[in-house]
């Protein structure tokens, strides 16, 4: 017979180092700064007597440069170590797409759709090993986002009504960044 072991008993644990890892995250920065004369954090000249932190427009201005920079090498690194696939067309991205706003169902079909794996007949399944592409709606060409949303003709009056100033789907239509339009979109 075998009794539990005591819950109020504190079993000893190895001992762990705990300490900021301040020298690793150091280095981390050293790219960020690559190629800088200085930090430029340092001032130039002195401050005015009585004055003990750099001036407020400098430190905006170097914290906006180092972000900006930062964003930039992050991006860079994505797009060297993980490049989006063929088929997807537009760039990663640090801030939410527009269309998120959307709500939580319709932005996940928009993202479904941009990356060609939603229920449209011409994407990709997992499930169907023989799919039938053509477009179950007016029967003429295969169901893909450009084709659903810019030509299908059983969607022309939805189209004319929602989306008549939309001509094209790519990464710098305007149908991306106008509120209006994405709202129409989602409808």
């Amino acid at each position: 017979m075998y009794l539990p072991l005591d819950w109020r008993t504190k079993v000893p644990s190895p001992p762990i180092s705990k300490h900021l890892p301040v020298d690793a995250l150091a280095h981390l920065t050293l790219p960020l700064l690559e190629g800088l004369t200085r930090l430029p954090l340092v001032l130039h000249t002195l401050p005015p007597h009585g004055t003990k932190i750099p001036p407020p427009d400098l430190m905006r201005k170097t914290y906006q440069a180092l972000r900006a920079r930062a964003r930039r090498m992050l991006l860079q690194h994505w797009a060297e170590e993980d490049p989006t696939p063929p088929y997807y067309d537009y760039p990663p991205s640090l801030t939410p797409y527009p269309f998120m706003g959307l709500g939580k169902f319709v932005a996940g079909r928009i993202h479904q759709m941009r990356a060609a794996k939603s229920y449209l007949a011409a994407h990709p399944s997992w499930s169907d090993k023989n799919p039938i592409l053509t477009c179950p709606r007016c029967e003429t060409e295969p169901e893909t986002f450009q084709h659903a949303i810019l030509s299908c003709t059983a969607r022309t009056r939805d189209r004319d009504l929602l989306l008549k100033d939309v001509s094209s789907l790519g990464q710098d239509a305007n149908l991306w960044s106008e509120p209006h339009l994405l709202r129409a979109l989602g409808e």
